[in-house]
């Protein structure tokens, strides 16, 4: 019997991330992707602010992407090669994580409305 090699899912989004966060021109992939899903023409790359989510679940385990854009809207885009139930409870835990990164921590004990960007979801 041959052993059977254990499989790498980070090459799956590679290209994905790359695209959205690691390339030159990730902002303007952003916000064309921005465009594309809300039928919208920004143009101003300035209203991107990408918001990486890691270790929501367990070590190494993080979203694919997010953003927030104008101050609008939180976009959270995973990369599926598989059918996976457990999402919306993942996307859960993302938006929880980035509202820590976009909410300053003193506003949260404020006794006014905080307002936070609405999420959407998108699984690609």
């Amino acid at each position: 019997m041959t052993e059977v090699e254990e499989e790498n899912r980070e090459y799956k989004d590679s290209i994905f991330v790359d695209l959205f966060y690691k390339d030159v021109t990730a902002k303007k992939n952003l916000l064309s992707l921005y465009n594309a899903l809300h039928d919208t023409d920004y143009q101003d790359e300035e209203i991107i602010h990408k918001v990486k989510i890691e270790d929501v679940l367990y070590k190494n385990f993080k979203n694919d992407i997010s953003v927030e854009v104008d101050g609008q809207v939180i976009i959270f885009g995973e990369h599926q090669s598989t059918v996976n139930p457990n999402m919306p409870l993942r996307c859960l835990l993302y938006v929880g994580r980035a509202y820590e990164q976009l909410v300053d921590k003193k506003a949260r004990y404020r006794t006014t409305l905080v307002k936070v960007p609405t999420p959407e979801f998108n699984q690609y």
